[in-house]
């Protein structure tokens, strides 16, 4: 076989492989950057026609136009003959969105340069990802959360009250801390049962929810007390919003079952940092005592931690 023929016969087996790839092929005038072939595949997969692709710039073509990175790619082929982006989105005609592979090459053919663009569809593997993903941020949220109430989970409010005392102590912040629990919670669950206690804390889960400020941390601590963790809070700040949520209690009119549920009451205890000690241990002590100092004076009070 004379070179001619060996030639021939490349060329054809390049062209059944182009016209057969699985993935999407651009070839570009290294020049001027116009699109001088482009396969069946991608033809497919943006539903541009052959005639829309061919003799276009690249950043001309619909799918690539408000995309900033394929005139820069062109750019920085020229000088680096290599470029490659790992997701980059493309639109196709009919508007949808192709999460593709990108990668682009130089080389020469007959002494001239070309540019070959491989573009591979990655929607699939994109979602799994995604998917992937937000099943993760889902279990963390779930191992940090407390199934019944919606708030934070004891573990967490531990981890997150060590590192916030770390931050008010390194940047001389104060730190307030509210610890809760409902009045006669146990009479009340003899009375009308455990299904009503557990909504009696769903609502409270939801009231702590509605006045807390964005910062602070609201956790159900065990049973039927509940800690509130508020960054960069004064003792009269955090004095304030304990007053607030020992008054909101007394709205509840809640109903289960077709009967009127009694009002509940709830005692707080108020601590601070670094008034009422500079360690988790002393501030949840302080709180603690406090709480318990609510309930021996009558219940349905806040007390500050002396």
């Amino acid at each position: 076989m004379d070179n001619v023929q060996k030639i021939k016969t490349s060329e054809l087996r390049y062209r059944r492989l182009f016209e057969a790839a699985q993935d999407g092929i651009l070839i570009l005038d290294a020049q001027t950057g116009a699109i001088t072939d482009v396969n069946p595949f991608l033809i497919k997969m943006l539903g541009y026609s052959r005639a829309e692709f061919v003799e276009k710039k690249l950043w001309e073509v619909g799918a690539f136009r408000d995309i900033e990175a394929s005139q820069e790619a062109f750019e920085a082929l020229q000088k680096n003959e290599y470029i490659r982006y790992e997701d980059l989105p493309l639109r196709a005609k009919n508007g949808r969105l192709v999460d593709v592979e990108f990668v682009s090459n130089v080389y020469l053919v007959g002494g001239e340069k070309v540019i070959q663009c491989n573009i591979r569809d990655i929607t699939e593997r994109k979602q799994a990802q995604d998917a992937l993903l937000k099943s993760q941020i889902l279990l963390r949220e779930q191992s940090v959360r407390d199934y019944l109430t919606g708030l934070f989970n004891r573990r967490y409010m531990e981890e997150t009250l060590e590192r916030e005392l770390l931050r008010a102590s390194r940047k001389h912040l104060s730190l307030g801390i509210i610890m809760l629990d409902v009045d006669e919670f146990k009479d009340f669950n003899d009375t009308y049962g455990h299904a009503a206690g557990d909504e009696i804390l769903r609502e409270l889960g939801r009231s702590l929810l509605r006045q807390v400020r964005g910062e602070d941390i609201p956790c159900r601590y065990g049973g039927d007390e509940f800690i509130l963790i508020m960054p960069d809070a004064s003792s009269e700040v955090t004095h304030e919003r304990a007053e607030l949520i020992c008054k909101y209690a007394g709205m509840f009119h809640l109903q289960f079952d077709g009967q009127s549920l009694v009002p509940v009451t709830l005692s707080l205890g108020v601590a601070v940092f670094p008034e009422n000690g500079s360690t988790s241990t002393e501030i949840l002590r302080a709180v603690d005592a406090a709480l318990y100092r609510a309930k021996r004076n009558g219940r349905g009070q806040v007390v500050v931690a002396g």
